[in-house]
């Protein structure tokens, strides 16, 4: 966990807060891979040797195009997160990445259509979400999520509804995160973050921090060469936290929601799961809720609260998905009738009809394009 070894050898850490730290973190097992990028994972581990007065850790900028496939939405170092197209639409959208060895900043612009995100975040982080313009409700773990600023604990798997929107999120190391907020705002976020994520619906606190934000990433794009790579880490770090730090105070620790998502989130992922491993010969509504040992009116309650879809509209999406990425792939000898067949649909025209439907293109097109790019 290398957000929390450079805690606890951060000089400036007293004593007793680094032994709690230390007990704290060593009382959780390890669920999450690390937040790390090839480009930099040498230089972060060496930085954390060295100690922080000798840190040169440079700024990672990557850009993501958005396409049929998915790859370039769910591909972000330490992530394992899975996406799933749910309305009708052509996929589209971009994404600017700034990594630094405890921070991530993603920009990114979600265009058209609304996709379910479910899976973890980079072990020891907590993500927030500044999300503005947003076309229609979200869902952040069975919370309404409008624009505005969120968190959540990344010890607890996300489960989301994106509506088309600018969404940036910053992922911070948990330890350099909690030892700020203890020093410049005596919060400890590890009391009220961890058991659900908080979302604070507010338009005007969003524009406020996007633009703040979008000022950070263009000091970091007009400042990107190697002589500066030391102060602009510094520079860009401090600027988060700076952000970060009475926004949270103010706005999220008052957004707090009671409600539990417990019960609702488990019938999803249990349902999510026995789909997956029956795609082949999918069940009926009936049968899901036999195998979940749950009633049709509990299932039904369940994916509204959470997702905002009905059990069978995701099911479908599901398929569809599935074949939607089997095609994506371009594999050689791969015809449309295998993704058909695999996907437990019966007939061609339905499924053609069906796919073009949510997709805007025939699958063929799909399949098509993807055997050009390759």
């Amino acid at each position: 966990m290398t957000g929390l070894v450079s805690c606890l050898r951060c000089p400036q850490v007293p004593a007793v807060r680094r032994e709690q730290w230390r007990h704290r973190h060593q009382r959780k097992s390890p669920l999450r891979a690390p937040l790390q990028h090839p480009e930099y994972t040498a230089t972060m581990e060496r930085q954390f040797e060295a100690g922080p007065s000798d840190a040169m850790a440079p700024l990672v900028r990557r850009e993501r195009e958005f396409s049929a496939d998915f790859a370039a939405m769910e591909s972000i170092p330490g992530w394992h997160i899975q996406c799933l197209q749910v309305s009708r639409g052509a996929l589209a959208g971009h994404s600017v990445d700034l990594h630094l060895p405890a921070i991530q900043l993603l920009f990114e612009d979600y265009r058209n259509v609304a996709t379910n995100h479910f899976g973890c975040g980079p072990e020891g982080t907590i993500t927030f979400g500044v999300a503005r313009a947003m076309q229609g409700v979200g869902m952040l773990n069975g919370i309404p999520w409008r624009d505005g600023f969120s968190a959540f604990d990344t010890r607890r798997e996300i489960d989301s509804i994106v509506m088309p929107t600018q969404l940036i999120s910053i992922v911070v190391d948990r330890c350099l995160l909690g030892e700020y907020l203890w020093h410049t705002e005596h919060a400890d976020i590890e009391r009220w973050l961890s058991d659900r994520p908080a979302v604070a619906n507010d338009a005007s606190l969003a524009a406020s921090l996007s633009q703040r934000l979008h000022l950070l990433l263009d000091r970091a794009d007009a400042r990107s060469d190697a002589a500066n790579a030391q102060a602009l880490r510094h520079h860009l770090q401090q600027g988060v936290m700076e952000l970060l730090g009475p926004s949270i105070v103010d706005h999220l620790y008052a957004a707090r929601s009671d409600r539990s998502e417990a019960p609702h989130i488990d019938v999803v992922r249990r349902a999510r799961d026995y789909l997956r491993e029956h795609q082949d010969d999918p069940p009926s509504i009936g049968q899901l809720c036999l195998a979940l040992g749950v009633s049709r009116r509990w299932l039904q309650w369940s994916f509204n609260e959470v997702l905002q879809i009905s059990p069978h509209a995701y099911l479908r999406a599901m398929r569809l998905g599935g074949a939607r990425r089997m095609l994506a792939m371009g594999s050689p000898g791969v015809q449309v009738k295998d993704a058909v067949e695999a996907f437990g649909f019966w007939h061609l025209s339905r499924f053609s009809h069906d796919y073009r439907s949510l997709f805007g293109e025939l699958p063929s097109e799909t399949l098509r394009r993807a055997r050009l790019r390759a």
